[in-house]
């Protein structure tokens, strides 16, 4: 209820692999202004975030970025997006994909893996 009230939504964080904050405030319509570390950037496509240097100086710049933006058309299509995004069958899809690149890659003896690393 409460996010639903506001138009941008700051995260600060120093470390994050995959901000489930940043996802709950877009899915209610907020643009997401976040620090580009970890995982971050591959959570949200650009048009729903603006992304900082971990600074005070770089947030505050895309904060003024974001309160510039023109406000989200539409909460509902938004959420929708995101859910499409993250639907639980897509997820599974993903993940069956990237098992399966990996089990058609070469494997890899510790000896071949170490002449890898030596390069």
């Amino acid at each position: 209820d409460v996010l639903c009230r506001g138009q941008i939504f700051l995260n600060c964080s120093l470390t994050d692999s995959f901000c489930m904050a940043i996802l709950e405030a877009a899915s209610c319509g907020l643009h997401v202004v976040s620090t580009n570390v970890g995982g971050i950037p591959e959570v949200l496509p650009n048009e729903m975030a603006t992304l900082a240097e971990p600074n005070e100086t770089s947030l505050v710049s895309a904060l003024l970025e974001a309160a510039d933006l023109p406000l989200m058309k539409d909460p509902v299509s938004i959420h929708a997006q995101v859910f499409d995004m993250y639907s639980w069958t897509d997820v599974a899809k993903r993940t069956q994909n990237v098992y399966e690149e990996a089990m058609r890659e070469e494997f890899l003896t510790r000896k071949k893996l170490y002449e890898r690393f030596e390069r």
